[in-house]
């Protein structure tokens, strides 16, 4: 049966390219922004070219979402193919995002667009993307989207603190303290975009399996998969641990984008899920 409505997203999902075309998903970008220089999300910037500038940045660099009219042109495009949308974005919490897409959907007439505040980032709003896909009817997708926003988890090992610090979210004396002690910070993104200190382990050898162990005890899962950033051999054998486990999913391997990266910074691994 071929779908009715469409599905929109934004950059922060993380959208596997397979699963882009696959599921037909509408991808519209922020921007970032380093210093006077403004960039498109993925589309003038890729993910490798962002890291090499945060690498080299003395600054962090900041986002900011589409405008109210780029979500318009998009829902104005999509209307004259589809009978109604539903557009699903990073958390409001963490971004203008959701925001600007209503703004942008009220300007379009007679077209039906549903914006879901995903309360996450990265690649559970991916997973929310592929379940609205997958429903048969416009209905069936909201109710079956908004029914998992608050299983959405990001847990994430970071390998610096370098990163938080430069943000304000810690001081300078604590990141000098973890660096020297070599410390790895495990966070929990949670339902309503809360970050959560699980755990920190002193070195990443260690981390990595204290990671796989927070993730086996909050069992079940719906939908796995690993994120990184140029973290590649690690997000692959971790990916590959998982799946000896959990042999009936997917687990996809995705890179982490500008707006979790820019805090999470390089060589940061994910493990992301919806729980059942």
């Amino acid at each position: 049966m071929t779908r009715t409505f469409a599905v929109v997203t934004d950059s922060t999902a993380d959208l596997p390219d397979e699963w882009r075309d696959r599921y037909d998903i509408q991808v519209v970008p922020l921007k970032v922004i380093f210093g006077k220089e403004t960039f498109r999300d993925r589309v003038d910037m890729t993910d490798e070219e962002f890291f090499r500038r945060l690498a080299a940045s003395s600054k962090l660099p900041t986002t900011s979402a589409p405008s109210p009219g780029e979500f318009a042109e998009v829902y104005r495009k999509l209307s004259r193919e589809h009978d109604g949308c539903i557009s699903i974005h990073i958390g409001a919490k963490l971004s203008a995002t959701a925001e600007a897409a209503r703004i942008g959907a009220a300007s379009v007439e007679g077209f039906k667009v549903d914006v879901i505040d995903s309360q996450t980032v990265s690649m559970p709003i991916a997973f929310l993307c592929r379940i609205a896909a997958e429903s048969d009817t416009l209905v069936e997708a909201i109710a079956a989207v908004q029914q998992r926003v608050t299983k959405c988890r990001v847990l994430a090992l970071l390998d610096t603190l370098r990163y938080l610090e430069m943000g304000g979210r810690l001081s300078r004396a604590g990141a000098m303290i973890g660096t020297m002690l070599d410390l790895k910070p495990l966070l929990l993104v949670a339902e309503d975009a809360q970050i959560k200190p699980v755990d920190r382990v002193r070195t990443r050898s260690r981390a990595i399996p204290r990671m796989i162990d927070f993730f086996r005890a909050d069992q079940p899962t719906e939908y796995v998969g690993v994120m990184h950033a140029q973290a590649q051999h690690d997000a692959e054998r971790m990916a590959a641990d998982l799946r000896k486990e959990l042999p009936d999913q997917e687990i996809p391997i995705g890179q982490i984008g500008c707006v979790l990266g820019t805090h999470a910074g390089p060589q940061a691994l994910g493990i992301v899920y919806i729980k059942k």
